[in-house]
């Protein structure tokens, strides 16, 4: 478990030293500005539960790519590859830092607007398999294309299918009924709503679904990076 963390601290200093972490919470400002202004808007829970959706989203899928993709044109990643480290140890602590920061934004962006008067525990776990699970899914798609602006282009439908059709769900845009709990991200939002809301959730159905489609990203993931940028 040494290596592991310091791996998990070696990724996040890679972060903030190509500035993701900085971009991350200007990011959050944004749309902790966004918020601050329509704070008294009738479905401001809504748009608050959207855009917290959306926030750790961004973060973990976008900017792994954009972490990555810099590792490699400034020829990081190479050396980290060849070195004794376990490539699970490598994925996991990618994952997990960039995780760690978007929760960190969430619950800023939640604080910010709502004080404490949320219920933090449901709201933490939801943000954080948002997180993992669109950083993994980045990191999946980013095996498709061979740099950064492709990437961006390629994840156009990825996203759309991924957090936008469960956040028109949610809006009441579309309705899916039974069907919206086929989505790897329903579990979490579910989590989010509740914990702001206060909505009559199955909770147990969020917290297996987290635990579902994490470990199932998380396998294709090593296997597409294993793959592609390792072999």
């Amino acid at each position: 478990m040494r290596l592991f963390f310091i791996q998990l601290k070696w990724q996040l200093v890679l972060l903030k030293k190509n500035n993701i972490i900085s971009i991350s919470f200007g990011v959050t400002m944004i749309y902790g500005l966004i918020l601050f202004f329509l704070r008294d808007v009738g479905s401001f829970n809504e748009l608050l539960v959207g855009l917290v959706m959306n926030d750790p989203s961004v973060i973990g899928y976008f900017f792994i790519g954009l972490a990555i993709y810099t590792e490699i044109k400034y020829q990081i990643l190479s050396p980290i590859l060849v070195a004794p480290v376990s490539i699970n140890y490598l994925i996991i602590s990618k994952v997990l830092a960039l995780s760690i920061i978007g929760v960190i934004c969430s619950l800023a962006l939640a604080v910010l607007v709502l004080g404490f008067d949320f219920n933090i525990l449901p709201f933490v776990v939801g943000s954080f398999g948002i997180c993992m699970l669109s950083a993994l899914l980045g990191m999946i798609v980013l095996t498709y294309a061979s740099e950064f602006l492709k990437f961006t282009m390629l994840s156009i439908p990825f996203f759309l299918v991924f957090i936008n059709i469960p956040l028109l769900q949610y809006l009441g845009v579309i309705e899916m009924k039974m069907i919206k709990y086929i989505f790897p991200v329903q579990g979490s939002l579910d989590l989010i709503d509740y914990a702001i809301s206060g909505t009559d959730i199955n909770d147990k159905f969020s917290y297996i679904s987290i635990g579902i489609y994490v470990p199932i990203f998380y396998v294709l993931a090593y296997w597409r990076f294993n793959k592609k940028l390792v072999q």
